[in-house]
């Protein structure tokens, strides 16, 4: 990669329940990314004629039926409203002849493992519906000097899921058991460099002795993010995987609690820093449409401030 201007694609797993959000994520991409990083759109089949105004020059639809291997059959589920009313699993459920049934949350990520697979850029980064651009993306963000983006965190996250994650990622690559292998590789803007994950999609199935999408589906618990960090910090090793490392994060995050009020929502737009690109306000936080849409507008405005 190194004297060369890598390819780079957007990548955003979306369906019917997240579709304003996406609407805001994908307008703020035409606003601040430039055009020749193209964005993959990758929604339910049956979704396809609500997203079809979001397709553009720079934007495809893509079936995420595809990305999953035969035998993956979902489970007939009401919409989204229903769902909430009737206290249903937010996400799809899958039946598979190999593997106890799947979750959605576990298919969405082998899905993402394996969307690059259809995408041949150099460079991929995964933006969730929920998150927006509020600053322009630079080529600078996601290589220097040759060498793709990793984030990598040193600080551990107390949770006892990240923990379960580290574990599976190291079972999964045939480590050594731990459950935290020395970095947090888990940010809503991630990037990936395509031949490293293809090198980890082949560790995974030669650890496995069948097909990566087999193995993990019949993994309940493990994150994607940190098992392509893990696999190129520690099997490959930076150098070997053409990664820079980096604790920043691009994204300025609000995860779980609902806004408060106004002061609440200024001392959000405070934590803004030079470094960040997107804006996160998590899909499960109730906020109509268009409070998110102002509070993006304000936050886009102080970073340009």
């Amino acid at each position: 990669m190194s004297g060369t201007t890598p390819t780079v694609s957007l990548l955003t797993m979306s369906y019917s329940g997240d579709f304003e959000v996406c609407r805001l994520l994908c307008e703020s991409i035409d606003r601040f990314v430039p055009a020749a990083m193209t964005h993959v759109l990758f929604v339910p089949e049956r979704d396809f004629g609500l997203f079809a105004p979001l397709a553009n020059a720079r934007r495809r639809l893509m079936s995420q039926e595809a990305l999953l291997p035969h035998g993956f059959w979902k489970l007939p589920l009401p919409s989204p409203e229903w769902r909430r009313r009737l206290f249903l699993p937010r996400r799809n459920v899958y039946l598979t002849p190999y593997s106890l049934p799947v979750r959605g949350w576990i298919a969405q990520q082998i899905m993402k493992l394996a969307a690059p697979e259809v995408v041949d850029s150099e460079i991929v980064v995964h933006v969730d519906s929920d998150n927006a651009f509020i600053r322009p993306l630079t080529p600078s963000h996601l290589w220097q000097d040759g060498r793709a983006r990793l984030y990598r965190n040193p600080s551990m996250v107390p949770l006892a899921s990240h923990r379960t994650w580290h574990a599976a990622a190291g079972r999964l690559l045939g480590l050594p058991p731990a459950d935290f292998y020395g970095a947090e590789y888990i940010d809503p803007l991630v990037v990936w460099r395509r031949p490293v994950l293809q090198g980890l999609l082949r560790k995974l199935t030669e650890q496995a002795g069948t097909d990566w999408r087999v193995a993990l589906a019949r993994t309940p618990h493990f994150a994607e993010y940190v098992l392509y960090g893990v696999y190129a910090d520690k099997v490959l090793g930076l150098d070997r995987a053409g990664l820079f490392a980096t604790g920043q994060s691009l994204c300025l995050s609000r995860w779980s609690e609902a806004f408060t009020g106004g002061e609440d929502e200024v001392s959000f737009i405070a934590g803004l820093q030079p470094h960040h690109v997107t804006c996160l306000i998590q899909s499960t936080i109730a906020m109509p449409p268009a409070a998110r849409r102002r509070l993006f507008e304000s936050v886009a405005a102080a970073a340009q401030a």
